[in-house]
């Protein structure tokens, strides 16, 4: 007899760099030291080479011109400028949306830092709609480890990501806010994913009221916490490069001023806006996060019980926000990156099943992710959580490597 399940396996495809629409997440990875061929299009009019110059020659004093320009992936407002002596430089430009505004501020503020994790700002130009920031050049990123690496060094390259994280949280929350910031796009998906989160659940039979009253709690679950400080809003493993020994972070189209553990949360969710997904062993994961941590209370901010009600609400955050995204794929998976959105939505409910044992907090929505992991997974046989190919088991089924994903290893 055919499975009912067999009917619902087909598959719908998303952009390959994308998430389902107006949810907010990973862009496609782009900025200094992407690791792919470029374009070919015309990159700067005129009016953009010579702002970009006037702001060089602020920056570096006369003489800088712009001898090449091309942009980084598919990005057409993203371009590495190549000037004289072998130096290059980033430009992001004014897009459809105000991701300028956000980037410019975050920038501009994180060049404070005395040790960058940022890339650092060179100087904008808001009238011609650009900013100038450092080329970080090439270099590999997260992805590349957990994708063509091996288990040491993805645990290595792990911790230096979440110190990183840990440094920015760290050196923001021991400072004021930024007038300009606003804040992180996700918390506002959670408002939006609410009603297909309960509808799907529905459909399903299964009782939500109680569910529904907390997810009205979450944001200030996460406000009241007092863990504030400049959030990335995107942490995904390609927007990462290790150099030098280091991790830097770029790409902050989506950040904002918030929760702090919303970032963090990246390390156990694992990666919930991001098209580089794979089953991350709590072993390896583990030691990040005390890394994370460590770079905290080493600037003095006591992560308590708090703490842990803030992460359980934080993935609470993810399960919300993409409740349409549940709601879609009862019927019909969808490809994204390394694997397809079932083998996601399971991890997540799961990993925010596990917060809210241990915090005690948000038990209606933990009943309710418990019971949709539940019935999910027997709906979904097919769905397998695979591995990475660096942290691999033996005979384990193992995620995709995208065909657009071109390693720098």
């Amino acid at each position: 007899m055919t499975s009912p399940v067999r009917k619902t396996a087909r598959l719908r495809r998303w952009p390959a760099r994308h998430a389902p629409r107006g949810l907010n997440p990973s862009r496609p990875p782009g900025l200094a030291g992407e690791n792919a061929a470029v374009a070919t299009l015309p990159a700067l009019s005129a009016a953009e080479t010579r702002a970009a110059e006037a702001l060089l020659a602020r920056a570096w004093g006369p003489g800088a011109s712009v001898r090449a320009a091309e942009p980084i992936w598919d990005r057409r407002h993203v371009v590495r400028l190549h000037l004289a002596a072998d130096r290059s430089v980033v430009m992001k430009k004014r897009a459809g949306k105000d991701s300028f505004g956000i980037e410019l501020a975050a920038l501009e503020y994180l060049n404070g830092m005395p040790e960058p994790v940022a890339p650092r700002l060179l100087g904008a130009d808001a009238e011609a709609g650009i900013l100038l920031m450092e080329d970080l050049g090439p270099g590999p990123s997260l992805a590349d480890s957990l994708l063509t690496g091996d288990r040491s060094r993805v645990r290595a390259d792990l911790i230096s990501y979440a110190e990183a994280l840990g440094s920015v949280h760290a050196w923001s929350m021991r400072r004021p806010r930024d007038p300009s910031f606003g804040t992180p796009p996700w918390p506002g998906a959670v408002a939006r994913g609410k009603d297909a989160l309960l509808g799907a659940a529905a459909s399903l039979g299964l009782p939500a009221a109680d569910a529904g009253t907390e997810v009205d709690q979450l944001s200030v679950m996460l406000n009241e916490t007092g863990y504030h400080g400049l959030v990335h809003g995107d942490a995904c493993p390609d927007n990462v490069r290790f150099l030098d020994g280091r991790c830097r972070i770029f790409d902050f189209e989506h950040s904002g001023w918030g929760a702090v553990v919303l970032d963090a949360s990246y390390l156990l969710a694992p990666f919930p806006s991001c098209w580089c997904f794979g089953r991350l062993p709590a072993a390896v994961a583990a030691p990040a996060m005390s890394a994370y941590c460590g770079r905290l209370e080493a600037a003095g901010i006591d992560l308590g019980p708090s703490w842990d009600v803030a992460m359980t609400a934080a993935l609470g955050a993810w399960i919300v926000a993409w409740g349409d995204a549940i709601a879609r794929v009862l019927e019909e998976d969808s490809e994204w990156g390394t694997t397809t959105m079932r083998p996601r939505l399971l991890t997540w409910l799961h990993s925010f099943t596990s917060a809210a044992d241990t915090s005690g907090a948000l038990p209606g929505l933990r009943i309710l992710a418990g019971d949709l992991h539940e019935r999910l997974s027997a709906r979904w046989p097919e769905a397998v959580i695979a591995d990475y190919p660096a942290l691999a088991r033996p005979g384990a089924a193992r995620v995709q490597v995208p065909d657009f994903w071109q390693p720098e290893v």
